[in-house]
């Protein structure tokens, strides 16, 4: 039951959020997103301890509200709602939820979802639908210019496990957005992109052996997409993208833990630039603007000492270095970007390790930025 209810909480949490959030980072370079994740109201914690009855007729519904706040964007919050249920006795828990998100900067986002999780966890299908409302900074030759991007997105996943531990599927995605100047556009340079209509495909991998959804200690997770995409408003464009990432967790004693990630991107030259590879976006990275570094190629590294200070409060400090370029031959021709930080976190749940976390990032440029979300970066 234990495992059924850490489950339910972390597919509950990103159906409610990434419900809304999927539609706004969708368009941008932020596919790592620190704050569509694993919370749920902790008032479930004591309705959770009894025995859940099967079938959608016997679920429940719940309500979780998520802050945030990050360089892209600036504060805001997600809100959504779901309804939770079990198909099978050996299967995680489905979910059907809506999530709205709203920052200080004006930017919105809406959107709904499902996910649906059977035969003993060996078949896992997710859909989502959203439009989004972006304004945000995105950079061009290095200079910061103010933009305002809208979309429609539709999300199709299929994953096939073939055990506990490996899964792979594939996943479809449409995408209709427009991109304009925030303000007046004289003396401003040219923006990349107007209005496109993307088609893509993936092919999905996944090897997880993490011993916690939430706060792993002990473990790994090696994720790969590779992508087919396809500029549906411009006759015979297309691009490809390959990411993969690979999270490893190592104990030390009884209160510490290591954390590492190791994250490389590559797209092919006619990739729109919300999907090319970004530091900070792809790969979670804190410290710089997700929309600062896009480019072709992108190989980042980075690592986390996590320290518990008693059973509900615990710190960080965090560490990483990476770069993109034209290709990954050409990642090392400027120069490499490094940040740290420290952080703390507190666990929300008594039974479980989901986390409210601040971070306090310092990068080369002397530059320090506030992150606040719900979870582990990695």
């Amino acid at each position: 039951m234990t495992a059924r209810l850490a489950t339910t909480r972390k597919v509950a949490a990103r159906i409610f959020s990434g419900a809304a959030l999927m539609a706004f980072l969708s368009l941008t370079p932020v596919q790592a997103d620190p704050f569509s994740n694993d919370i749920l109201n902790e008032g479930l914690d004591d309705a959770r301890e009894q025995e859940t009855p099967l079938g959608f007729g016997n679920g429940s519904i719940v309500v979780a509200p998520v802050p945030f706040k990050n360089v892209l964007i600036g504060a805001g919050l997600v809100l959504g709602g779901g309804y939770l249920f079990n198909i099978d006795e050996g299967s995680d828990t489905s979910i059907l939820g809506l999530g709205v998100m709203r920052s200080d900067n004006g930017t919105n986002a809406y959107g709904l979802g499902g996910k649906f999780v059977w035969d003993e966890n060996r078949w896992q299908v997710s859909a989502s639908l959203g439009q989004a409302e972006g304004f945000y900074d995105l950079y061009i030759g290095g200079t910061p210019v103010p933009v305002r991007q809208t979309g429609d997105i539709v999300n199709l996943s299929v994953l096939r496990g073939l055990n506990s531990d490996l899964l792979f599927g594939g996943s479809m995605r449409y995408l209709d957005t427009t991109l304009g100047y925030d303000s007046s556009g004289t003396g401003l340079p040219p923006l990349p992109e107007g209005h496109l209509e993307v088609g893509t495909f993936s092919f999905l991998a996944k090897w997880d052996t993490r011993d916690d959804d939430f706060s792993a200690r002990n473990g790994h997770l090696l994720d790969g997409a590779l992508t087919y995409g396809q500029i549906l408003n411009a006759s015979g464009r297309d691009y490809s993208k390959a990411v993969l990432t690979y999270n490893h967790y190592l104990p030390i004693g009884d209160t510490n833990s290591v954390a590492m990630r190791f994250a490389s991107c590559a797209t092919s030259n006619d990739t729109p630039f919300f999907d090319q590879c970004s530091l900070g976006g792809t790969d979670g990275f804190r410290g710089f603007s997700p929309t600062e570094f896009l480019d072709d190629a992108l190989l980042s590294a980075q690592g986390e000492y996590r320290h518990q200070f008693s059973n509900r409060f615990s710190g960080v400090a965090f560490a990483g270095f990476g770069n993109t370029g034209s290709s990954l031959g050409a990642i090392g021709d400027t120069d490499v970007r490094y940040a740290g930080g420290l952080g703390l976190r507190f666990q929300l749940s008594k039974k479980f390790k989901a986390v409210f976390s601040v971070d306090v990032s310092y990068n080369d440029r002397e530059e320090d930025l506030l992150y606040i979300y719900v979870g582990q970066r990695f």
